[in-house]
């Protein structure tokens, strides 16, 4: 094998060992992003939905043939205005029986359901009960952080499924008189199809997730009711295709230390493929020496060393072996290791 093989083979080693970090990796701090796996990130959440079928994020701005009929879109803690052709696009969705799910709080929610002519709203008004953090439900409690409330919904078929405790208010902290329960999660049919708001995107995130994975589970068991879950990325400002430099390559583990071990492995690699070609030319080498040793001190002298057991080369005069050192680029010393390993 030529040096430049043996170049291209560490080429190829190397293009095999470092492709798995040249995957484009979303990497994202965004708050409610299902690809954030920190405190405020809905990665946990994303693994729940995928445990119970299949997933599918969106970063794209999606169309009518981007949402498979019989599924549900997730869209929490959006805060990217919606747009008049996504409203409609959203309604002709869940008018036809899907599900859609919006989580929110201060942030961009209300713009979707503008356009789906939706009467029911983000309040934007922090809520506060001398019992928060917790919500009540039919069943048990869920943990908030930081919620709003749903308004609105007194003349319409919302069917409030959260609510806060009766000792609560907002803008203002309670006090007698002047508190009640307000709710946080309602859900209405729209069409043939279903619409659940949530007035607080951190019931989905992964500080909050051990404790409300109870409630998630049970509420948002779409195993066998829909085929896809889709969570919208597109409406999260770190992680839309504008932002698309937030997709990273991580080369960090190439470190010169690194392809010295690749280095070593290689060699190792070629000792092993060569290790005939090498005996071979070791055996040819010390096959020449000897012939040229046997050329210059007499075929006899040599034969007789080498077959006489009693002889010791210390005892035994070669002469001139200074040139055949020379010409094999060796000193005598090790000529005669040669003749001593031979006899």
């Amino acid at each position: 094998m030529k040096i430049e093989q043996y170049i291209l083979l560490m080429i190829i080693l190397i293009g095999f060992i470092s492709m798995p970090l040249v995957i484009p990796t979303i990497k994202t701090t965004q708050p409610y992003s299902v690809f954030n796996t920190k405190d405020e990130g809905c990665s946990n959440f994303l693994i729940l939905m995928h445990r119970e079928g299949n997933v599918k994020p969106l970063i794209y701005p999606y169309k009518d043939t981007d949402l498979k009929e019989n599924s549900v879109l997730f869209i929490i803690g959006p805060d990217v205005d919606f747009t008049k052709d996504e409203g409609e696009l959203l309604k002709n969705y869940v008018s036809s029986g899907n599900t859609l799910v919006i989580a929110d709080n201060f942030n961009r929610g209300n713009s979707i359901l503008k356009y789906m002519n939706i009467s029911e709203r983000f309040s934007n008004k922090p809520l506060y009960d001398i019992i928060e953090p917790i919500a009540l439900y039919n069943g048990g409690y869920i943990l908030l952080k930081n919620p709003t409330t749903i308004k609105d919904i007194s003349n319409t078929n919302g069917h409030i499924i959260i609510s806060s405790s009766a000792s609560s208010n907002i803008i203002n902290y309670p006090k007698p008189n002047n508190e009640k329960s307000y709710p946080l999660m309602v859900e209405k049919d729209y069409g043939n199809g279903k619409i659940i708001l949530i007035s607080d995107p951190n019931i989905f995130t992964n500080q909050l997730f051990n404790t409300n994975k109870k409630f998630l589970k049970t509420y948002f068991n779409y195993s066998n009711q829909h085929s896809i879950v889709y969570f919208d990325e597109y409406h999260h400002s770190d992680v839309n295709p504008q932002n698309i430099a937030t997709i990273v390559v991580n080369s960090n583990n190439i470190t010169p230390k690194f392809l010295s071990y690749l280095s070593i492995i290689v060699l190792i690699i070629v000792v092993i493929l060569e290790s005939d070609k090498l005996q071979t030319i070791l055996i040819n080498r010390i096959h020449n020496i000897i012939i040229d040793i046997a050329n210059m001190v007499g075929n006899n002298k040599l034969f007789k060393y080498l077959t006489e057991e009693n002889n010791n080369i210390n005892d035994i005069k070669f002469y001139n072996l200074d040139d055949i050192a020379k010409k094999y680029n060796m000193d005598k010393s090790t000529l005669y290791k040669i003749l001593s390993k031979l006899k």
